[in-house]
């Protein structure tokens, strides 16, 4: 399979896994993978999952569009590009022994308590330490997904950092990496990845530009570009 058909695929699972949890429709076309309500704003409503995915396979999608190729020009549709990001990918091997750092306690999340704590250090990572969740988008309904795993890494009894993976019987999507700002650096995120990594299984994410290097080391390498475009 190409490679970024690999990732599109995946992580539209990943995405329609979590909008059955919240109680929302969605359906697979041909070439794209489209939310049929409108998912709160952190998921995207509509991945093309072909090459040969046109404008007019996602053009009346309401919110966030990933384009998996970075192929479509959806400007005239009412949208402007939000931002690119590299398609990263991991061949099937193990990972070189390493131990994570002896204060982290990996949990693996089995509760609803535990789905709410690993969604407020989500929001404290990916935005400020005093990041309040006004509208869960992380439901505990998740959990009856065995495909789901989500993991909540805590130092000195304190949750620090999560990340979250998704299994098919292809690929292991991982997505949601981060870590509270004043706990970077400490290599919590990477033994979370590698805490998901399944070496039977090609592993895939989308990195951000500081992390690019983290995964380089892990055995990533980009294989493409998706672009994001919204609605204006």
């Amino acid at each position: 399979m190409d490679r970024v058909a690999l990732c599109a695929e995946t992580t539209a699972r990943w995405h329609a896994a979590w909008l059955t949890a919240l109680g929302l429709r969605s359906e697979w076309r041909e070439t794209a993978w489209r939310a049929l309500e409108r998912p709160p704003l952190f998921y995207w409503t509509a991945i093309t999952l072909s090459r040969q995915a046109r404008e007019d396979a996602v053009a009346d999608a309401r919110g966030t569009i990933c384009d998996s190729w970075s192929s479509l020009e959806l400007g005239p549709h009412g949208f402007e590009e939000r931002l690119r990001e590299p398609w990263f990918v991991r061949p099937p091997g193990p990972l070189a022994a390493a131990d994570p750092p002896a204060e982290l306690e990996v949990v693996r999340v089995a509760t609803a308590e535990e789905v709410a704590e690993f969604e407020v250090v989500s929001a404290r990572g990916f935005g400020s330490e005093d990041a309040a969740v006004e509208e869960p988008f992380h439901p505990p309904a998740i959990l009856a997904d065995r495909r789901m795993t989500m993991l909540v890494g805590r130092a000195g009894g304190r949750a620090v950092a999560a990340a979250m993976s998704y299994r098919t019987g292809a690929a292991v999507g991982i997505y949601g990496v981060t870590t509270v700002a004043f706990a970077r650096g400490c290599g919590y995120a990477t033994a979370l990845t590698r805490a998901l990594v399944d070496p039977d299984l090609p592993a895939l994410l989308s990195p951000s530009p500081e992390a690019e290097r983290l995964y380089g080391r892990l055995g990533f390498e980009a294989v493409g570009e998706l672009q994001q475009w919204e609605r204006v």
